[in-house]
C-alpha cells in the first residue's frame, strides 16, 4: 500500500489526486493532517508504519519527513532546507532557487503529467495569476476549460478545508479521480458548503482595520477562512500587506500574513519566519505568505515579532 500525505487545500488535494492517478497498482490511501495544523498526528504516523512507500505533497513539514525511516518522495514548493537522507527524495525547485506557483505544477513538470488537477490546484494557490503560466494555458486549451470554470472548481474543493472537514478533504481526492472535471462543478455538498462560507467571509470582511495600503483584521470563526480572507484583501481589495488573525479556531489561534508582489521585493519573509520559529511557534510559508497556528497564550509573543518587523502595527 502506498500512502499519500497531503495538504488540505485545493493544491494539496489535486497533488494527491495526480500522484494517485499515476501509481502503478492504484493501491493507495490518502490522508491529510488536522485542518489548519502542520504536523503528523497519531493517525498519520500509524498509516506511515503500515505503508510500503510514502508520498508527501504540499506540506511544509521537512522536520516530520526527516523522521520517516522508509522510502519517501517529498513534493513541495515552499521555502525549506534541503533534507539530507538516503531514503528521502525531495523534489522542490525552491531549494535550487527556482520558483513554482503550486505543488501540483512541480509534480506535473517532474512526471510530465498534465491534467485538470494541474490547472485547478495551481489556481487554488495563486488565483487568476495561474492563467498566464504557459503550461496552464496549454492544458486548459486541451481540456476546453475556461478561467471561470477553473476558479470555481478550486473554490468548491477548498470548501472542504474551510469547513474544517478533514474527511471531506480526504474524500475529495477520490472524487476528483473518479469524475470528469466538468462534473465537479455540480457536486452539491461542495456547493452548499461554499454558500455558507461566502456568508461568513462577508461578515468577517466588514471588520477591517485599514491603515492606508495595509490591513489588520482580527475575528472569531469556526471556519478555516483565514487564508481566503487574506487573499481577498490582497488580490481583490488591493492591499499591499495584510495581517489576519482568527482568535478562536478550534481553541487555537490562527495567524496569516500575506503581501502583494510589490511588497514582496521589500519584505524578507524568511527573517519573519525564522524569528517566529525562535519563539517556539511552528511557522512556514513562501515569499508572499506565511502562517502559523498556536495556543492562545503564544499570540502576544508572536505579535512582538511582527511589531518588530512591521512598524505599521504599532
Amino acid at each position: 500500500m502506498d500512502l499519500i500525505v497531503h495538504h488540505w487545500d485545493a493544491d494539496g488535494i489535486c497533488s494527491a489526486s495526480l500522484i494517485a492517478k499515476h501509481l502503478a497498482d492504484n493501491d493507495f490511501v490518502n490522508v491529510a493532517p488536522p485542518v489548519g495544523e502542520y504536523r503528523f498526528d497519531k493517525r498519520i504516523k500509524m498509516l506511515i508504519n503500515t505503508a510500503e512507500s510514502v508520498f508527501v505533497a504540499d506540506l511544509n513539514v521537512p522536520g516530520e519527513v526527516e523522521k520517516i525511516e522508509k522510502r519517501i518522495t517529498f513534493f513541495d514548493h515552499h521555502k525549506q532546507p534541503e533534507i539530507k537522507s538516503d531514503v528521502v527524495r525531495q523534489i522542490n525547485p525552491v531549494i535550487e532557487d527556482r520558483r513554482a506557483e503550486s505543488c501540483v505544477l512541480v509534480i506535473s513538470r517532474h512526471a510530465n503529467a498534465w491534467g485538470a488537477e494541474t490547472v485547478i490546484g495551481t489556481v487554488g494557490d495563486v488565483g487568476r495569476a495561474a492563467f498566464v503560466i504557459p503550461e496552464i494555458k496549454k492544458t486548459m486549451e486541451k481540456l476546453r476549460m475556461t478561467e471561470n470554470q477553473a476558479a470555481r472548481i478550486a473554490e468548491l474543493i477548498d470548501s472542504n478545508h474551510i469547513s474544517c472537514s478533514r474527511e471531506g478533504v480526504e474524500d475529495a481526492v477520490k472524487i476528483i479521480l473518479e469524475r470528469e472535471w466538468r462534473d465537479l462543478l455540480e457536486h452539491e455538498p461542495w456547493i452548499k458548503q461554499t454558500e455558507e462560507i461566502e456568508g461568513e467571509v462577508e461578515r468577517v470582511l466588514s471588520e477591517i482595520d485599514s491603515r492606508g495600503k495595509r490591513a489588520f483584521l482580527q475575528f472569531r470563526s469556526r471556519f478555516n477562512i483565514i487564508s481566503r480572507v487574506a487573499r481577498v484583501l490582497v488580490w481583490d481589495m488591493g492591499f499591499d500587506e495584510t495581517l489576519v488573525i482568527n482568535s478562536d479556531f478550534n481553541e487555537k489561534v490562527q495567524l496569516y500574513y500575506r503581501i502583494s508582489k510589490k511588497a514582496a521585493s521589500e519584505i524578507d519573509m524568511n527573517n519573519i519566519i525564522s524569528d517566529l520559529k525562535a519563539t517556539g511557534v511552528s511557522a512556514g510559508g513562501k515569499d508572499d505568505v506565511m502562517g502559523c497556528v498556536m495556543k492562545p497564550e503564544r499570540l502576544e509573543h508572536v505579535m512582538r515579532v511582527f511589531r518588530a518587523h512591521l512598524r505599521w502595527l504599532d
